[in-house]
């Protein structure tokens, strides 16, 4: 129940943040949301780690993970600012929820981690659903605009 628990504060922390970031990309640049991303969570993460770090010791060569995942953070991270600059962040984070397809492939070709019958029919339900979440169309389009302040002229 614990990783359930900690799973769900994690999809609602990112949901928030997702938000918050086609908000900081209108203030300043993507690059510069991203630094600062980076500063604060540096901040936060020190503090963290301060008070409550585990006491064993880390293994010669473990870092090259966290130095890895850091790597394609930053790569994930840095292109959705870049991309929520000229498309909703709705559309935006759909595609990025894809991302489990990329995790499953990881798993599957790599961990060699088996999936039932019942797991690919979930898998493609949960694709469809989010490639018919993400669906933009003309509506979603022009109330984005029209909220972003962009009016455009009537052609008529």
């Amino acid at each position: 129940m614990k990783g359930l628990g900690f799973s769900l504060v994690s999809m609602v922390a990112l949901g928030i943040s997702t938000y918050f970031y086609k908000r900081s990309t209108q203030l300043m640049s993507p690059i510069t949301t991203t630094f600062f991303y980076y500063l604060f969570s540096l901040v936060i993460a020190g503090v963290v780690w301060i008070l409550f770090r585990e006491r064993a010791p880390i293994p010669r060569g473990a870092l090259v993970w966290p130095a890895l995942i850091a790597v394609f953070l930053f790569v994930s991270v840095l292109s959705f600012n870049i991309a929520v600059q000229t498309m909703s962040v709705s559309a935006g984070a759909t595609i990025r929820s894809l991302s489990f397809i990329i995790t499953i492939l990881l798993g599957v070709v790599v961990s060699q981690e088996k999936l039932s019958a019942k797991d690919y029919v979930a898998v493609g339900l949960a694709v469809s659903a989010v490639v018919l979440f993400g669906y933009s169309g003309t509506a979603s389009s022009e109330a984005e605009r029209a909220s972003q302040g962009v009016v455009e002229s009537d052609p008529r």
